[in-house]
């Protein structure tokens, strides 16, 4: 026991010893700290000062470029000394420079100012050296004119660029623009700096007290002198950089001054004593608290010692038992753990956060932390479940040997903070009949896997959801086209089937004819908006610019749709608005086929009795060379639903209303008109009421083409000439005088070979037929020169296609085959496919299916018999 309590003692007196070196070393390493951040503020104004100096030297330099600038200009003017007198010049040379003011001072050193009477200025420098022929920067304290302090910047000025001097300009800032740019701080505290003469006279200050005033006389007038004082004057009369360090009321602060590059005067600037010393208790706000809880635990500790001397064998053998517990679960240790005893029906916080909003007890029985519990648990099924669940005997149930561990899932209210959390019950100590009696209690929050979890949840929804939309939409598009394809499919079979019926009624078969080409043109009209919609949404509808008439295709628009109005008792008009510049650069066959797209489906939903009208507007636009044009596509039909309008766009849509239930359509014009004027830049408008109609309007900015009014329809009699003509007979599809004609016709599909060699044949024209590119190149080596007039050229074909047999016959030896006319006919029609096929070397291209008065208007062009 004897040595037990010497140990005891000399334990003490050496956590006395400790303590006392703790604590000198703390002060040691304050004062230390205080020393490095001193140095470290002077180190931040010696920065700050450098950069201050780079900022004002690049103004001065700057504006001493501007004002040699102006007397430059003034003195290459014939006038110069009229003009440079003139207060109107004057004033107006103040209002684009960036000068408050510019003065002028004569040969006689008079200075002119604008509203103020000259003064004599003969005596100042500045006019000496100007007069000299320097211009540079002076500061004058308490002017002749105005008695300001001012820092003037001049230049002379000449009679012409290398004449004789015939005065100066006078220039300056105010006070105020210097002291800005002076201005700056320090971890919120107010810096001093000045910008000073070298005779110590200071010219700008954050501090306008400060200005006129002589630092250096003041320093040597203070008959308390320090060594920042001999610092300052040294600076000042050596030109150096110093730093120092001051002390004022509220701490140590720091001056540096440093020399302005390429003006020669001092820029003075200081670190605040304020904020060297909020630098300082900050950073030894942590020394003192930890000195503060050294002493706390010193304390705390002797006292514990003493109080708890006798039990320390106990405690001791307790805590390595617990510790070791700890070690058992500390890789599975989360936000709370907590150390259970179930045959003493204790448990004890081993880690775990207590807040104001959530307090509990760090040991306790068991019951009651469980009783803690399910007061914690949100929900009653929740609460039931705990009670239940964290009975010890349930617990010895569901852990057997073999099984340490036990996890559950609750939501939990914790003080108002409503959250999930996981919770793990991990065995640690099993009696000898292997039955759990120590566990670790663990917790996690969980609350942001739960949101996520829910969040993949909503999306999925989403996604199911949008893609049961989409597929009713794909079906219903389907059911639609289904109906829509079915429709003509049915009236070209059954006209077929009746004109067969009726070979002995030519009048009959002409009118099945006629009907079996329009049901034809419809079907075909239907494709083109599906294949249209695919180019859309691959992103290939790309547009082919060149010179549109939009007068022309107005008209072109009313002889479309003007019988069918009629037909239907619907009136049609056309107006033009403000319309000086109709020839303009675009895609010619996209604005048509946004024209149709909007006239037909007005004139779809128009019934009789209603109107339809197109109207042409021009604006001028901000940007040279072109307009903006709206074109507002108006009708008085069945109108639209407010909720339908913003689906209007979109592919596929359409109204299901029993005013358009019978109306054809694949809902596909709209969206395909949206997308191209969405390529031109445009936008698309649309206003419509139930029972009252709509209007659509496109607006899109075009550059306009000039040209002589002979070239482009105008408000003359020349348009209502195009208008007769565009509402005449159309010509006869076998107008063309194809007679003599020889062409090479290649096709691999026997079928369509067939038909274009019976439409050649109703044009005059004779054809002989190749299957493939190869035969064709075979076909026209073996020919005598001219016995072929033009080669009308399939693309895609077995053992050499179209293309590449145009190539080959563009670089063949003859010259009579380089020269001949090729004309591509294809199922591909899109943009690109045009474009391929030029490239290849055709001179035109004809989509298929094709028609007689395409084919016999493109051969009549190109072979000179239109």
């Amino acid at each position: 026991m004897e040595d037990e309590g010497k140990k005891y003692w000399l334990s003490i007196a050496a956590f006395v010893l400790v303590f006392i070196a703790v604590v000198v070393t703390l002060s040691t390493f304050m004062q230390q700290t205080s020393n490095r951040i001193v140095a470290q503020a002077n180190q931040y104004v010696s920065d700050a000062t450098a950069q201050s100096c780079v900022l004002v030297s690049t103004l001065m330099e700057n504006t001493q470029r501007d004002i040699e600038t102006i007397a430059a200009l003034a003195s290459e003017s014939a006038d110069v000394t009229d003009i440079v007198t003139s207060e109107e010049w004057l004033i107006s040379v103040e209002e684009t420079s960036p000068f408050d003011t510019i003065d002028f001072v004569d040969v006689d050193g008079m200075q002119h100012s604008p509203q103020h009477e000259p003064v004599n200025v003969s005596d100042r420098s500045y006019f000496k050296r100007a007069m000299a022929g320097e211009s540079g920067i002076e500061a004058v304290f308490n002017t002749r004119m105005t008695h300001e302090n001012l820092v003037y910047f001049f230049a002379p000025v000449r009679e012409g660029a290398d004449g004789l001097v015939v005065g100066l300009l006078l220039a300056h800032y105010s006070e105020n623009r210097l002291a800005d740019l002076l201005s700056g701080d320090f971890f919120g505290y107010a810096s001093q700096v000045m910008l000073c003469l070298p005779t110590g006279e200071v010219v700008a200050a954050t501090d306008s007290s400060y200005v006129g005033r002589n630092l250096i006389q003041e320093a040597q007038a203070d008959p308390s002198a320090t060594s920042g004082a001999r610092d300052l004057e040294r600076a000042f009369a050596n030109h150096e950089t110093v730093t120092y360090s001051y002390k004022a009321e509220r701490g140590t602060g720091s001056v540096c001054i440093r020399e302005v590059p390429g003006l020669g005067w001092m820029m003075l600037e200081t670190f605040p004593a304020a904020a060297t010393e909020q630098m300082i208790n900050e950073a030894n706000e942590g020394g003192w608290n930890a000195l503060f809880v050294i002493v706390v635990v010193f304390v705390l500790v002797i006292a514990g010692i003493i109080f708890y001397n006798n039990r320390r064998h106990r405690s001791l053998t307790r805590s390595m038992r617990d510790r070791e517990d700890v070690q058992r679960g500390v890789a599975k240790l989360t936000e709370r753990l907590v150390l259970m005893d179930l045959d003493a029906d204790r448990f004890r916080y081993m880690n775990g956060p207590v807040t104001p909003s959530d307090p509990y007890e760090l040991e306790g029985s068991y019951t009651a932390m469980i009783e803690r519990l399910q007061g914690l648990v949100v929900g009653d099924e929740a609460k039931a479940e705990v009670a239940k669940l964290y009975d010890k005997h349930t617990i010895i149930d569901l852990m057997p040997p073999g099984s340490d561990e036990i996890r559950f899932e609750y939501q939990m209210n914790r003080g108002g903070d409503v959250k999930w959390e996981d919770i793990n019950l991990i065995c640690v100590q099993r009696d000898a009949a292997g039955m759990p009696t120590r566990l670790l209690y663990t917790t996690q929050d969980v609350t942001a896997l739960k949101q996520r979890e829910k969040q993949l949840q909503l999306a999925m929804e989403d996604s199911y959801r949008a893609a049961v939309a989409a597929n009713n939409a794909k079906s219903d598009f389907l059911s639609r086209m289904s109906h829509d394809i079915r429709t003509p499919m049915n009236a070209i079979i059954g006209m077929t089937e009746l004109a067969r019926m009726n070979e002995g009624h030519p009048e009959k078969v002409d009118d099945c004819l006629a009907k079996i080409t329009l049901s034809s043109n419809h079907l075909l009209a239907l494709i083109n908006e599906v294949l249209d919609l695919s180019m859309i949404e691959n992103g290939r509808l790309v547009l082919t610019v060149g010179e549109v008439d939009l007068r022309a295709l107005a008209l072109e628009m009313e002889t479309m749709f003007s019988q069918r109005c009629e037909e239907s008792g619907i009136a049609f008009a056309i107006e033009f608005e403000g319309l000086a510049h109709p020839l303009v650069e675009g895609d010619g066959l996209r604005l048509q086929q946004v024209f149709m797209n909007m006239l037909g489906n007005a004139v779809k939903f128009t019934p009789a009795g209603g109107s339809v009208s197109l109207r042409v507007v021009e604006h001028a636009s901000r940007v040279e060379g072109t307009s903006d044009y709206e074109f507002v596509f108006a009708d008085t039909g069945c109108g639209m639903a407010p909720e339908f309008l913003a689906h209007v766009f979109e592919p596929f849509a359409r109204e299901h209303d029993s005013r358009t239930e019978s109306v054809e359509g694949t809902g596909l014009g709209l969206s395909i008109a949206q997308s191209v004027v969405s390529l031109m830049g445009g936008t698309i408008d649309v206003e419509s009421e139930p029972g009252r109609g709509t209007v659509f309007t496109v607006r899109v900015s075009m550059r306009y083409v000039e040209r002589d009014a002979k070239g482009v329809l105008g408000e003359s009699d020349d348009a209502d000439d195009a208008r007769d003509a565009s509402q005449g007979d159309a010509p006869a599809p076998r107008g063309a005088d194809l007679s003599g004609v020889r062409v090479l016709l290649v096709e691999d599909n026997e079928l369509n070979s067939e038909i274009a060699v019976a439409l050649l044949e109703s044009l005059g024209a004779a054809a002989e037929t190749a299957a493939n590119g190869q035969d064709a190149l075979d076909a026209l080596d073996a020919s005598e020169p001219g016995h072929f007039d033009v080669v009308l050229m399939d693309i895609q074909m077995p053992v050499m296609n179209g293309l590449e047999a145009t190539r080959r016959i563009r670089e063949s030896a003859r010259d009579d085959l380089r020269a001949l006319p090729i004309v591509v006919l294809s199922a591909n029609a899109f943009t690109e496919d045009v474009q391929e096929s030029k490239r290849a070397g055709a001179d035109d291209h004809l989509s298929k299916p094709i028609s007689v008065k395409d084919l016999a208007a493109t051969l009549g062009g190109i072979l000179g018999r239109a």
